[in-house]
């Protein structure tokens, strides 16, 4: 089986196996609720808390003995309630935390915050969880008191809460324990019957499980991934030859008004709905027929009447048993969403569940052929101009595939790929959208045509923004956090994920931490850290304060006047318009300034400016720079190192320091200085000033009427055109007058002077 990105990790680490409390661990971390509202770092920060908790109940049972004869009671309760307040009531604060002033800590970081799933009419992250969590509070009378003094959960119910969780019924590690954890949770049953019949329903539902397992493993029926009619014959036909007498016990019977095995659960008052039908008294009871007969298409039921037909079994085992994404990537998180969202489960027939999901699975494939062939994510983002090249990939490699996977609904009623399950009533959030029907069908609209900002659907109309595509992509290929702020002033901190920040409206501050993140201050005066990794930040509007810091980073300031600082490595950064101020730091970066006057820092490293429009100042610092001074009069100072620098059509002035510099004035009436090292200056048009300075240097007037000047050394001076003025200065020099009506002097040294064309002057020294 493929590896799950999204899975391999810190996930399967939080909880270990301890007895069923793992159970909730396993629900914070799957809550398809929770990941649509909430960050990754929230979801595990909540489970690594309720883990941690779970292990000081564990302790407290044991050494309470509360479990010794099979049930906890509100006694035991108490009893347990005592022992953690005397030995870890603070840790058992501090982890169950708060969400005082706004900031949420330990469990709270997962509690009402989106989860969906039930239990047995209950929430049962915000309701059940909450509820055991609240164990080591105070209690008064017969309720628990949450962290506020305020009532909780009763002890009795936390009793029965307890008794149901302490023991995992559901350990064959395949989604077939999805059946038994619905047994559990079924509101019906919880209603009709007692605990002790539901639990021992689902150990025999659990022990089918095993057997349904093993005979899909023996026969290899699910290899292709899809499950058929043809394979439930060879299940039944592998769990008649090894399990027939004790699979039909395990199902048992309701004669003469005994109920045994399954039958303690089936036609009890269970209420669940999945694929339209009851769920535990039509689909898993259908399943946990298939090891009796089976007549022409259809399962026998212990009577010898028909029951579900083999059709309708391959479509629920294929649901529960087989995992229909395998890119290996986090796309593969839609695909399961397909498979997992519970509205679309209890209105959707499973077939057509399984062919989309089957539909998401192949276009994730192609989406990943696509980027990986294309390269565009490369630089740790997909961007909007990405998300256009991927488009064209799969419009030139794809579009007739793609068009027949995602498929439509046609006016008949009839549907097809990807839209057997999209508006089909999922209910999964993410990010205030729904998640099959925006998110999802938004992706996977990516091989229809492009009109503006916007990708168009089977029909022709605007479906998802590009920008939005651009989100999706980063947060379900490159696995990055996104995290969204209010209109307000939020602090966000960041932690070691790759992480994509919306912080919106206010006077924001971002503090990233290891990994490629990606921040968008949006409106306001914001401030944005990078930390470690390759990190974008955008400043977006206001006047904002950007820190690269570790990492190879792209900064785009936008509109305002910005500070930008790139800090170590080799950084992009983009002033926007603005009067702004930047600073490359260490490496070879690129600062680029617009609209505004700009002062510019390349500090140390081979760095590469263009100053834009206005009248800037950029200083090169340490290194071989290239600086453009762009539009304006401006300002520009190599610094050490062996420099190139070019004016644009302003009035700049342009000091190489020290290094073999070559300068260009270009248009305006320019100020060359080369300082120290054998420098390379032209004028270019325009009545310029060229200044040597030390060492050896060759000055070029060109047009218009300059003023040259070697300086000290052995410097080579040419007029160009216009009526220029030039001095050797100290040294052996060669001085070229040009067409026009020079002055020419060698001044100390031992010169050569050439008058050419025009009235010149010529002065020894």
């Amino acid at each position: 089986m493929v590896e799950k990105k999204y899975e391999s990790e810190e996930n399967n680490l939080i909880a270990p196996e301890n007895n069923g409390l793992d159970q909730l661990v396993e629900a914070i971390q799957n809550d398809p609720g929770l990941e649509g509202r909430i960050s990754q770092q929230d979801i595990e920060g909540g489970a690594k808390a309720a883990a941690a908790m779970n292990d000081i109940i564990t302790e407290a049972v044991e050494a309470t003995g509360a479990m010794d004869d099979g049930i906890i009671s509100g006694d035991d309760v108490r009893e347990i309630n005592t022992y953690i307040r005397t030995n870890y009531q603070q840790e058992w604060i501090d982890l169950h935390g708060d969400d005082e002033n706004g900031v949420e800590t330990g469990f709270h970081l997962v509690q009402n915050d989106g989860a969906a799933l039930r239990y047995r009419g209950d929430n049962l992250i915000n309701t059940v969880a909450d509820g055991i969590y609240h164990l080591g509070f105070e209690i008064q009378g017969d309720y628990i008191l949450n962290e506020d003094g305020d009532q909780n959960a009763s002890v009795d119910q936390v009793a029965e809460w307890l008794t149901q969780f302490y023991t995992d019924h559901s350990t064959t590690g395949t989604g077939l324990d999805r059946i038994t954890d619905t047994v559990m949770a079924d509101k019906g049953l919880d209603k009709n019957i007692t605990d002790e019949e539901i639990a021992e329903a689902a150990d025999t539902a659990n022990r089918m499980n095993e057997i349904i397992d093993e005979a899909i493993r023996e026969t290899g029926v699910a290899e292709d991934k899809k499950i058929s009619a043809d394979d439930i014959v060879l299940i039944n036909q592998y769990i008649q030859g090894n399990y027939h007498d004790e699979w039909v016990e395990l199902h048992g019977d309701d004669e003469n008004g005994i109920e045994t095995g399954f039958h303690l659960v089936q036609n009890d008052g269970a209420s669940t709905r999945m694929f339209g039908e009851n769920f535990v008294n039509t689909v898993a009871d259908g399943i946990y027929h298939l090891g009796f007969d089976i007549e022409g298409d259809y399962i026998l039921n212990e009577d010898g009447n028909r029951n579900a037909s083999l059709e309708d079994l391959a479509s629920w085992v294929q649901y529960y048993y087989v995992d229909q994404s395998d890119t290996g990537t986090g796309l593969d998180r839609l695909t399961d969403a397909v498979k997992t969202d519970p509205g679309l489960a209890r209105n959707t027939d499973a077939d057509d569940i399984n062919t989309g999901a089957d539909a998401a699975n192949r276009m994730n494939e192609i989406i990943v052929e696509a980027i990986e062939n294309t390269g565009v994510a490369g630089d740790g983002r997909i961007s909007v101009d990405d998300v256009r090249t991927i488009n064209a990939y799969i419009r030139e490699h794809h579009l007739d595939e793609w068009t027949e996977l995602h498929g439509d609904d046609f006016d008949n009623g009839d549907e097809t790929g990807f839209h057997l399950v999209q508006n089909d009533g999922s209910n999964i959030q993410f990010r205030g959208d729904n998640l099959i029907n925006t998110v999802a069908d938004g992706i996977y609209h990516l091989g229809f045509e492009i009109e503006g900002d916007y990708i168009l659907n089977e029909d022709g109309d605007q479906n998802a923004n590009l920008g939005d595509l651009a989100t999706w992509l980063n947060y379900y290929y490159l696995d990055k956090e996104i995290i969204y702020g209010s209109e307000e002033a939020d602090t966000v901190r960041g932690l070691n994920h790759a992480e994509e920040v919306h912080a919106r409206g206010g006077d924001d501050k971002v503090y990233l931490d290891a990994g490629d993140d990606i921040a968008d201050g949006g409106d306001g005066n914001d401030v944005l850290f990078g930390g470690a990794g390759n990190d974008i930040l955008i400043g977006g509007s206001g006047d904002d304060k950007l820190y690269g810091q570790e990492g190879k980073d792209i900064i785009a300031a936008q509109e305002g006047n910005d500070y930008i600082r790139g800090g170590d490595d080799d950084d992009y950064l983009h002033a926007g318009s603005g009067n702004n101020r930047i600073y490359g730091g260490d490496g070879n970066d690129v600062l680029i300034a617009e609209d505004g006057d700009d002062i510019m820092h390349g500090d140390d490293g081979d760095d590469t400016f263009a100053g834009g429009s206005g009248d800037d100042k950029l200083y090169g610092g340490n290194g071989d720079d290239s600086l453009d001074a762009g539009e304006g009069n401006n300002k520009i100072y190599g610094g050490a190192g062996n420099d190139t620098i070019t004016a644009g059509d302003g009035h700049d002035t342009m000091s190489g320091d020290d290094g073999i510099d070559t300068i260009t004035g270009n248009g305006g009436d320019d100020k060359l200085y080369g300082g120290t090292g054998n420098d390379l200056l032209y004028g270019g048009t325009g009545d310029d000033y060229l200044y040597g300075q030390d060492d050896n240097d060759t000055l070029l007037g060109e047009e218009g009427d300059d003023y040259l000047n070697g300086g000290n050394g052995d410097d080579h001076l040419d007029a160009g055109e216009g009526n220029n003025k030039i001095y050797g200065g100290a040294g052996n020099d060669t001085i070229t007058a040009g067409d026009g009506h020079d002055t020419m002097s060698g001044d100390d040294g031992i010169d050569t002077i050439t008058g050419n064309g025009g009235d010149d002057k010529l002065y020894g020294g």
